[in-house]
């Protein structure tokens, strides 16, 4: 997928880069991708080569505040734009612009609807580094910060040769200079406070690149970094790639939630369907556990009929409980109450009926590995031309999703968005509505795992 779209940069945002293994080049591959359609304005507030003056189609000199009026002319002409300051004077570089210098720029970006990139410190082209005291240098305006780290740094020794300032990093995660470093030592590096967080403001989303990744084995290091990664709260996702190659990201890794809608009356059945025992265990805490081990987290059960019976059923489930007071009024009412316990955190969820148990942990798995490579807005199962649930639906959806009523659900978003769907067996659409759904679901023995 494009990098633009892995990192969900939308026309005037401000983003900055830090870390190593690869600022300048995705800020390059971002160019590429959002010219002509959309303005970039470059720039940055450490020095950064002179060979880099291509980085951008036209490039600006400031010794003092940018004139927006001429600015605004080059970047209407040219398409990208790299501002930055004067030559230095002991090596060939140019200068980086100070925090009071980027507020012209910002506030031009978001008048054309341009997009500002900034490059927030350099590494000497290693893969990995510890900032110094006085790095990074992020302005406080800026919508989204990118911690980058090359994936080759995972095997190599804590070294100049692969490391920008390794005594800082050594200190940092108290290694000796030498060490051998792991993907562990690369996810704690950019997810300290003091390392690959340092700086950054805390409105700003965090997304990290993990580059240069090539090769399978490198996508490997590349998930047992993106997971080690994603314990820490502050990191919004994860992407894997080559920012040189196309397409440059090959996976984006974020909190996939779960919502299981357990609210309903079950009318037609005459008795709590989502409480029908099924080889020894209510058909709830099944969709509780294809939610679990497909890899969801966290995971919401959405209350309503029934309430204390479907929450005594879960006893000892590390599940958020959301009771909705309206469910009577349709499915949607679920969704929203569902969704809003999880809105912030996740870059994706899937919606769980209670009464599917021969939905497992394999479909679910499924539906969260094609949103890591595709980051499409709607999956789904399908069968013979015919989508079933579970369906997984896009952070970009989630806005949409909390606007639904009545008893239609996420459904009324599948003709506005295309769906990319997952080949799967017939047995996904049993659902458990009448007393001759329940007889066959006794008589069936399940092909599909929870584990």
């Amino acid at each position: 997928m494009r990098l633009v779209d892995a990192l969900r940069i939308q026309p005037g945002m401000s983003v900055a880069f830090v870390g190593a293994g690869g600022k300048s080049s995705a800020i390059r591959r971002l160019v590429d991708e959002l010219t002509p359609n959309i303005p970039v304005i470059v720039t940055t507030t450490t020095k950064i080569a002179r060979q880099q003056s291509d980085l951008a189609d036209s490039h600006s000199i400031s010794s003092g505040f940018p004139d927006p009026d001429d600015l605004a002319a080059q970047l209407q002409t040219k398409g990208s734009l790299l501002v930055t300051g004067p030559a230095a004077q002991d090596e060939p570089k140019w200068l980086g612009l100070e925090n009071v210098q980027l507020a012209p720029l910002r506030n031009m970006g978001k008048r054309l609807g341009a997009v500002l990139l900034i490059e927030a410190d350099g590494a000497r082209r290693r893969s990995l580094k510890a900032p110094t005291a006085h790095e990074p240098v992020i302005p406080g305006f800026v919508d989204l910060v990118v911690p980058v780290a090359g994936v080759d740094a995972v095997g190599a020794r804590l070294s100049e040769a692969r490391v920008h300032r390794p005594e800082r990093l050594a200190i940092g995660l108290g290694l000796k200079e030498g060490a051998m470093l792991s993907a562990r030592h690369v996810a704690e590096a950019l997810t300290s406070p003091e390392m690959g967080l340092k700086g950054i403001p805390s409105n700003a989303e965090v997304r990290l690149l993990i580059n240069k990744i090539s090769v399978d084995d490198d996508l490997e290091v590349g998930r047992s970094i993106a997971t080690k990664a994603l314990i820490t709260d502050r990191v919004q996702s994860v992407l894997l790639g080559s920012v040189q190659q196309v397409p440059p990201v090959l996976e984006t890794h974020g909190r996939v939630g779960g919502v299981v809608l357990a609210a309903g009356g079950s009318m037609r059945l005459q008795r709590m369907k989502q409480l029908v025992s099924w080889r020894g265990r209510p058909l709830v805490w099944h969709a509780v556990q294809a939610a679990r081990s497909g890899g969801l987290s966290p995971i919401v059960v959405v209350l309503g009929a029934e309430r204390d019976k479907i929450r005594e059923s879960l006893t000892g489930e590390e599940v958020i409980f959301v009771e909705n007071p309206d469910w009577e009024q349709g499915q949607s009412t679920s969704v929203k109450a569902g969704l809003s316990a999880i809105v912030e955190s996740a870059e994706g969820v899937v919606f769980l009926l209670a009464d599917m148990p021969m939905v497992g942990a394999d479909l679910v798995r499924a539906l969260v590995e094609r949103h890591r490579s595709t980051l499409a807005p709607v999956i789904a199962p399908q069968f013979a031309g015919r989508r079933a649930n579970p369906v997984l639906f896009d952070r970009a959806l989630f806005p949409e999703l909390l606007q639904l009523e009545g008893d239609t659900g996420g459904r009324a978003l599948f003709e506005r968005y295309p769906v990319e769907s997952i080949a799967w067996s017939e047995d996904v659409f049993l659902d458990v509505d009448t007393t001759q759904d329940l007889d066959r679901l006794q008589g069936l023995k399940s092909n599909c795992s929870n584990s």
